[in-house]
């Protein structure tokens, strides 16, 4: 009986781990067949080689090879205007910064000059506009907190000799920056009190401002980030302001040969 028993549980034993083997194997397959079935296909991604910055390049910098590195960028999302070699920037002569360019950048040409160019304002200068130079102070210049690259809009303050008001009306609108001072490169982290601004426009815009340093005073309204909406023409309308002072004229008196003028005070 005990031979019989022992016989009888070995066989037990090893039928019954052949089966768990065989359920494991089965549902190990299947799943595996599932994962397989399910498994997303793996686009092969084209790449090519491009040029980028491989330190931070500041405003009017000259560009040396120390200064870049290539590395493989997506073909498909290639920069238009970018190098494959860093050879092809410095083949030039000198090209001097134009916009900063932060670490693993794509170097391309619009941030660059041609050759052996000169980082001023006339590279950064959109094609048919003009760069106009508009004087300010704390009180206009809106406290200094004005940087490159901003936009704003420019008001004219001028008072009328023949009625004694003072009037303020939008001169123009949406205006970029191109720099503060003589500082066009990168923005700083604190306000900069500046006595001048120069202003991108057309050659239309030059006038109005020559027009408007001649006959008033200019002043700057800074425009938040993103705010590109034109000013309602109710909201541009003439503000006239009456002076608090009184209103005065020229009067000749003439006696015989005697001719005086006399400054006097207009009653109402």
């Amino acid at each position: 009986m005990a031979g019989l028993a022992v016989a009888f549980g070995a066989t037990s034993y090893v039928g019954g781990n052949y089966y768990l083997e065989n359920q494991a194997r089965a549902l190990s397959d299947a799943r595996i067949n599932e994962l397989e079935t399910n498994r997303p296909v793996v686009q092969e991604v084209e790449l090519a080689k491009v040029v980028v910055a491989s330190t931070e390049l500041q405003f009017g910098q000259v560009i040396d090879e120390s200064m870049l590195k290539v590395v493989d960028w997506p073909q498909d999302a290639f920069p238009e205007g970018a190098f494959t070699a860093t050879s092809e920037v410095i083949s030039d002569g000198n090209r001097r910064v134009l916009t900063p360019i932060f670490p693993g950048e794509p170097i391309i040409t619009a941030k660059l000059t041609g050759e052996n160019g000169r980082a001023g304002l006339s590279g950064i200068i959109t094609e048919g506009m003009r760069a106009v130079t508009v004087p300010v102070d704390m009180v206009n210049g809106v406290a200094g907190f004005i940087q490159p690259g901003d936009r704003v809009d420019i008001l004219i303050t001028k008072n009328s000799q023949e009625n004694n008001e003072t009037s303020s009306e939008i001169l123009m609108e949406y205006v970029k920056i191109l720099s503060v001072d003589q500082n066009a490169g990168a923005r700083n982290q604190t306000a900069q009190l500046a006595n001048s601004v120069t202003i991108e426009t057309d050659a239309k815009g030059a006038q109005k401002v020559a027009w408007g340093l001649n006959v008033g005073t200019l002043s700057l309204t800074l425009r938040g980030a993103g705010d590109s909406a034109a000013i309602k023409k109710d909201d541009n309308s003439l503000l006239s302001f009456e002076s608090s002072a009184p209103k005065r004229t020229s009067v000749r008196v003439v006696a015989g040969e005697k001719i005086q003028e006399f400054d006097v005070v207009v009653e109402e």
